[in-house]
């Protein structure tokens, strides 16, 4: 009987060890896993084009003229693939501040990019943007942006747009556009 019941604790014994090294040996798979993913994250770098700015002049048929700014590094830019969503803000102008042509005097014009300014600032907080350019026409600046992660910036803006006091109303449309396509006319030229 002794014999029975020293087998039995040997027996309890190895499945406690069999056990505790099932244990052991789960834990480290799943900190390899978390590790991988932290190194992912720390991986993730964002770069940036060389700026080439070019500036846009348009005349439309009624006669309305845009006049904007574009960094035409974007052109060949190889990171595109990492910020699939094209992002379009408007912004509406003052037209008391702004000529018949619907282009903006010059404060109104300072003022919104700085508004401008401050939107990429806070936005780039959340998740990385590229500002690729605006362009103003008809009592609105159109700012064209990509951003890597389309929920984070669409709950920030959502919050935006409500708020009271804002320098100007805007609204946006977040789009996927994989391959640049929304902004593509505007960096042809010199």
């Amino acid at each position: 009987m002794a014999e029975s019941l020293k087998k039995e604790e040997e027996f309890n014994n190895l499945t406690k060890r069999m056990k505790n090294k099932i244990l052991i040996l789960t834990m480290g798979i799943f900190s390899i896993f978390w590790n991988c993913k932290d190194v992912k994250k720390e991986e993730f770098k964002v770069s940036y084009p060389v700026e080439k700015l070019g500036v846009i002049k348009a005349q439309y048929s009624d006669g309305s003229i845009a006049i904007g700014a574009f960094n035409r590094g974007y052109k060949n830019y190889n990171e595109k693939f990492n910020y699939p969503w094209s992002l379009k803000i408007d912004i509406e102008l003052n037209p008391k501040n702004c000529s018949a042509n619907g282009l903006p005097l010059e404060d109104e014009s300072k003022l919104t990019n700085q508004f401008e300014d401050e939107l990429v600032k806070n936005m780039s907080k959340i998740s990385p943007v590229h500002n690729v350019g605006h362009l103003f026409n008809s009592n609105h600046l159109n700012i064209y942006l990509y951003v890597r992660d389309k929920a984070k910036i669409n709950e920030w803006l959502q919050t935006e747009i409500k708020k009271e006091n804002l320098i100007r109303s805007f609204t946006y449309e977040i789009v996927e556009d994989k391959k640049w396509e929304t902004t593509e006319s505007f960096m042809n030229g010199k």
